[in-house]
Formats: C-alpha cells, sequence, structure tokens
C-alpha cells in the first residue's frame, strides 16, 4: 500500500512542479535543443553515423545476398524479376480461420 500511495505523491508533486514550470520552460528546452541540433559539430557527427550506417547495410545486404541458396548473384539481383508459383487451391471453409466465427455472420 505504501508503494501506491508513494507512487501518487510523487506523480503529484512532478505534476504540480511541471505545471508551475509552464510553458516558458518548455520553450527554453526547445530552443536549446534546436541550438544543439543545428551545431556544426553535431552536424558533421550525424552525417558521419549516416555514412557509416549506409556502409554497413550495403556490407550486410551484400553479405545476406550471397549466403541466399540458389539466388543469382549480388550483381544481377537488382535487374532480375521475381518469379512466383502458384500456390495450392485453399479447402473452402465455413468459419473464419481468425475468429472461429462461421463465415457470413457479419450480414
Amino acid at each position: 500500500m505504501f508503494k501506491k500511495t508513494g507512487l501518487l505523491a510523487a506523480f503529484g508533486i512532478g505534476y504540480v512542479l511541471g505545471a508551475r514550470a509552464g510553458r516558458e520552460r518548455y520553450d527554453t528546452i526547445a530552443a536549446k535543443a534546436q541550438q544543439l541540433w543545428h551545431d556544426p559539430r553535431v552536424q558533421e557527427t550525424a552525417h558521419r553515423a549516416r555514412v557509416v550506417a549506409e556502409e554497413r547495410t550495403e556490407s550486410v545486404r551484400h553479405t545476406i545476398q550471397d549466403k541466399m541458396p540458389g539466388d543469382t548473384p549480388s550483381s544481377s539481383a537488382s535487374t532480375s524479376t521475381p518469379q512466383t508459383t502458384p500456390s495450392a487451391p485453399r479447402p473452402h471453409t465455413t468459419t473464419d480461420p481468425v475468429t472461429d466465427m462461421p463465415r457470413g455472420w457479419e450480414s
């Protein structure tokens, strides 16, 4: 019981203090965040992170394509058209497989 009471008290205190700070404090925090984001050092770091992520993604894509059995080499994989095989006909069911309700009950 004490845990629940303590949690409610902490929530109430946080709410009151947050309401007192109000919109001015939010605007101050948002302005600081924008200023930080537009800092050239942050932008350079974000750019390097994007380049590294793109390189790693490309490397992983090639590795996966090379390990796929029966696939064409990765150089021609992007130009080939996918081949589909016809699926077997599904048996006629009278119930919805998700809800197990008889079909036609919605009307």
